[in-house]
């Protein structure tokens, strides 16, 4: 049986996740967020009167729609929980006329996703190269003092609209694993959310950085960092690295497209890849599917 997940649920969800990731998941943290989501579809599949597995389909705008969150319990010898799971979101999705995109992402070795999802009909459309840096390791650097957070909105939208940084990343902005595409409501969130951090000579903008509010705790992350050269890379990720020690955070990641200059800065401030470049992938499912 497949049926939405209810707040009286929470303690077996939370005993799913705690064997997920070393018990880092982070699902604790967006239980409730789920749950009370009027437009989002949180649902889990029973058997024998036992949660097994759930998943969660989440609206990023009207007609754009994520997913998130698959997850079985390990303890379990039970097969088909995805596809199950899967098949109840096809129906769901079947039933709206106007959704113009359905994607997820995953790391390049979750090979169970990959495969079941490409049985779907998913096709890959984007790869990044995912790094990350542990802040307990790193010293609090001086800035250059031309960086500000940004103030002139349409300056910072030319700039990120001419970045090679989006045309990499194929118009779309990372928070955290979630994807979202590239819009000017979007950029103008971070903007109002005072996320936009700049660095300008004369008025010109030189380089442009913005970060997330996202729903792991302990992490900061950068949705964007582009410059025209390493020195303003550099200024602008020194200061990002401050912010997020300031914050309390204990990691900082960003997904980089192929972007030499910006992956050269990253590594000489020790940020790293988990296993490989291009790891984190994203999928899309043809409209033509559901329609």
């Amino acid at each position: 049986m497949i049926r939405k997940i209810k707040p009286e649920d929470k303690q077996r969800v939370l005993e799913i996740a705690s064997k997920i990731w070393e018990g880092d998941d982070y699902l604790p943290q967006v239980f409730d967020e789920w749950v009370q989501d009027p437009n989002g579809v949180f649902a889990g599949l029973w058997e024998n009167e036992i949660l097994i597995g759930f998943g969660h389909l989440k609206y990023l705008t009207p007609t754009n729609i994520w997913l998130e969150g698959l997850r079985k319990d390990p303890d379990l010898n039970v097969k088909g929980v995805g596809e199950k799971l899967s098949h109840y979101y096809l129906k769901i999705l079947k039933q709206n006329p106007n959704i113009t995109s359905v994607r997820f992402s995953t790391y390049f070795d979750n090979i169970a996703s990959i495969r079941l999802n490409e049985k779907f009909g998913f096709k890959k459309i984007l790869y990044l190269s995912h790094k990350e840096l542990e802040l307990k390791k790193v010293e609090k650097f001086q800035v250059h003092s031309n960086l500000t957070k940004a103030r002139d909105f349409n300056k910072i939208l030319k700039y990120i609209e001419n970045s090679l940084f989006l045309k990499l990343s194929k118009n779309f902005i990372c928070k955290s694993w979630t994807v979202y595409p590239y819009s000017r409501e979007l950029l103008k969130q971070f903007y109002d959310d005072e996320q936009i951090l700049s660095f300008q000579e004369n008025d010109v903008i030189k380089g442009v950085a913005i970060c997330s509010k996202v729903k792991y705790k302990d992490i900061f992350w950068i949705s964007f960092l582009e410059a025209e050269n390493e020195l303003v890379y550099a200024e602008l990720l020194k200061y990002l690295i401050n912010f997020a020690k300031k914050q309390k955070k204990k990691i900082i990641e960003i997904n980089i497209p192929k972007l030499n200059k910006l992956k050269k800065v990253c590594a000489k401030y020790k940020f790293e890849s988990w296993e490989q470049e291009n790891d984190f992938f994203l999928y899309e499912l043809p409209l033509e599917i559901i329609k």
